[in-house]
């Protein structure tokens, strides 16, 4: 399972919305499922000077799925409509983490810190 994390700005909302159902054609027809998302911020909480209004969790069956998702949207043209119905977009892949395991076990036992 792999995850990918969408942060952005929506600055074409029928243009992104008409990206997102084709999007997610492909998306779903691979296995994979969008897990939560987000928009209009009650507060910001740090800045980088870009204020993204939106977020995405999209989770995939592995990367090859994901691989496979980015290929057929290239080919379709998706990308480029992505692109211009959003500004400041980060796009990053993510393994699963289990965060509860994590802070439980002890350091020093074989465990990898994220990042």
């Amino acid at each position: 399972m792999i995850y990918a994390l969408n942060l952005f700005t929506m600055t074409g909302e029928e243009d992104y919305r008409d990206y997102n159902l084709k999007a997610g054609r492909i998306i779903y027809g691979l296995g994979g499922k969008v897990v939560v998302s987000g928009w209009k911020p009650v507060r910001y909480m740090s800045d980088d000077g870009r204020r993204r209004s939106c977020f995405i969790v999209v989770e995939f069956p592995d990367e090859a799925a994901f691989d496979e998702f980015y290929r057929k949207a290239g080919e379709t043209g998706l990308h480029g409509q992505r692109e211009g119905s959003t500004a400041d977009y980060i796009w990053t892949l993510c393994e699963p983490w289990d965060l509860k395991q994590w802070v439980r076990e002890k350091p020093g036992r074989d465990q990898k810190s994220p990042g």
